[in-house]
């Protein structure tokens, strides 16, 4: 992702402006995450002590078809905690290449 970020939005995820927020929906069972799953996500991608990555489990409330048609999902929320972007789900509303990686960097610019 670092080089997607680099390459199609022309920043570094490791921008301290930036605060990434990766909500877990689902576990690999695809039932409610568990504090154990946060740990092994923030392992896998290696973000464990990264004070810009804050992973989050979801509740069990949260699981059915409108979660579930939000992954695989990155979003771009302002400072004003506006949602501004949308890569989510199959059919998102950005293009994560052309309109979210890049729109990220006018986020910052701004």
């Amino acid at each position: 992702m670092e080089e997607a970020a680099s390459d199609y939005g022309g920043f570094s995820l490791a921008d301290d402006e930036l605060v990434f927020v990766h909500l877990l929906l689902y576990g690999l069972d695809m039932k409610a995450p568990s504090v154990a799953d946060a740990r092994r996500w923030a392992e896998h991608y290696g973000i464990e002590g990264r004070e810009n990555h804050i992973v989050l489990v979801g509740d069990p409330a949260m699981l059915g078809s409108a979660t579930l048609a939000l992954v695989p999902g990155l979003q771009a929320v302002d400072r004003d905690f506006v949602l501004r972007l949308d890569a989510a789900g199959k059919s998102p509303a950005h293009d994560l290449w052309t309109e979210l990686l890049p729109g990220v960097r006018t986020l910052l610019d701004e």
